[in-house]
């Protein structure tokens, strides 16, 4: 994949959707590409980590053991967390279709981040969304507890739907 390629997907994603052309090709130059099967682990819960992924195609499940988190597709990350703070991973990631994805180590980045804040602002911005999405997810979790059994769970829509 040419640069150019990488720059368009980058530009087509929520968290790099408003950084300027510059700035694009100076993420895509750090960007590596790597395929993977369907059905492989790109990292396991606990493992350290020390760099973020971008789906260019394929989808990838996010889980803890047998419970599904999420399900990612194109244009989306996964990893950020580790990219920010070296520490375990907080779950597991498999591919769930053959998948080509970018990789962006947290050396690179950050070397990146010392001279472009609104990258910054792209991560944070996606973090905080996961983060309300999570806090919906258990305030439901909540009221389905003490509303009691037979009781109909409230829906919320998910991702803005």
């Amino acid at each position: 994949m040419i640069i150019i390629e990488k720059v368009l997907l980058l530009k087509n994603s929520e968290i790099f959707q408003n950084c300027k052309e510059p700035d694009l090709i100076e993420i895509a130059s750090i960007c590596t590409e790597s395929s993977f099967d369907k059905d492989v682990t790109v990292f396991e819960k606990g493992d350290y980590g020390n760099c973020m992924y971008f789906i260019y195609s394929g989808s990838v499940s996010i889980h803890e053991g047998g419970h599904q988190l999420a399900t990612l597709s194109e244009n989306e990350i996964f990893g950020e967390l580790s990219l920010l703070d070296s520490e375990t991973r907080s779950a597991s990631a498999t591919t769930l279709t053959d998948c080509v994805l970018l990789k962006i180590e947290q050396e690179d980045f950050y070397d990146l981040l010392a001279t472009n804040t609104d990258v910054l602002k792209g991560i944070m911005r996606t973090l905080c969304k996961r983060l309300r999405e999570q806090d919906r997810i258990t305030i439901e979790m909540k009221r389905m507890n003490t509303a009691g059994p037979g009781t109909a769970p409230v829906h919320t829509p998910l991702n803005g739907e």
